[in-house]
């Protein structure tokens, strides 16, 4: 059997889904690790705020990457769904704020996005991939991203993220998003595949695939590709597949939607998240279910 040599819990999209059992718990575990793929509220800014407060308390590394809800303006994430410019424009002006407001809450947790986070132990990266992705083809909140970042256009993105790549020393990589990337398939139930639309198809993020590929070819070993949005609960009912390994990459959908399942009668509880193991050769993943029992709160934001 393959030693293992790092332990890493991925949490899906919170929604509000998220407090000081959790901060407890993880604090408590002998992981090394916690990646958040994003989305920790639904549509308040205040409880995003809320769950970065609570993150702060960790004692853990972790890395998030901002999700399509994490500091949009309601009628901002309107705008990208109805792909109305005018609601875009007008309600991303306060996106740089709000930003800034959740990485103060966060403390000490590394806010992910274009960006490169080393564990030079186990000559490991982890790439943190496009921030407030919407999914499928389409540049999500753009005149945030050419500010922030200087993207404008999904071909940017993808040249951004193929520099990041290049240019980190690790030989082993783990990609984390928000959605997850593009040829994984196009039916609904796929761990990226559109269960909103009749027609179905792929709704991964091809400037992440093209990411993917771009490390292979430069001989780097792509361990695993970890993020969310799609919930694993499909419209119409159905669950979608959440793990799937490929080309010896395992790929993980951790959007767990809710990730807290309450038992009011009995008072308990039960949390989501995956553990992932980084072993000698390859990594595993699996669903963990964490049990509590006590007081059963319900969060202020829901989703």
């Amino acid at each position: 059997m393959s030693e293992t040599l790092l332990r890493i819990a991925v949490v899906g999209d919170v929604h509000g889904h998220w407090n000081e059992a959790d901060v407890q718990w993880f604090n408590n575990s002998a992981l090394d690790l916690l990646l958040l793929v994003g989305d920790l509220a639904g549509y308040r800014h205040a409880g995003s705020i809320k769950v970065a407060r609570s993150l702060a308390q960790l004692r853990l590394r972790t890395v998030w990457v901002p999700g399509n809800h994490d500091s949009a303006h309601p009628l901002q994430l309107l705008g990208e769904m109805l792909k109305n410019e005018s609601l875009i424009r007008s309600f991303a002006r306060g996106q740089d704020q709000r930003m800034a407001d959740i990485r103060r809450a966060a403390g000490g947790v590394e806010t992910g996005g274009y960006s490169i986070h080393t564990i030079p132990e186990a000559d490991l990266a982890v790439v943190a991939a496009r921030p407030h992705s919407m999914g499928g083809p389409r540049l999500g909140f753009r005149p945030y991203l050419e500010r922030a970042h200087g993207v404008a256009s999904i071909e940017a993105s993808t040249q951004r993220l193929k520099a990041l790549v290049a240019g980190s020393q690790a030989t082993r990589l783990i990609f984390l998003a928000h959605n997850g990337p593009t040829g994984l398939g196009g039916s609904r139930m796929d761990p990226w595949g559109c269960d909103f639309r009749p027609s179905q198809g792929d709704f991964g993020d091809p400037d992440l695939a093209q990411a993917i590929a771009h490390a292979r070819a430069l001989g780097k070993t792509v361990l695993a590709v970890v993020a969310g949005h799609m919930h694993r609960r499909l419209k119409g009912g159905g669950i979608r597949t959440s793990f799937l390994e490929q080309d010896d990459i395992v790929y993980v959908n951790a959007a767990e939607v809710p990730r807290i399942l309450r038992n009011r009668k009995e008072g308990s509880e039960r949390r989501h998240h995956v553990e992932l193991r980084v072993l000698g050769h390859g990594c595993e993943a699996r669903d963990v279910w964490v049990e509590a029992t006590g007081p059963v709160g319900i969060p202020d934001d829901r989703h």
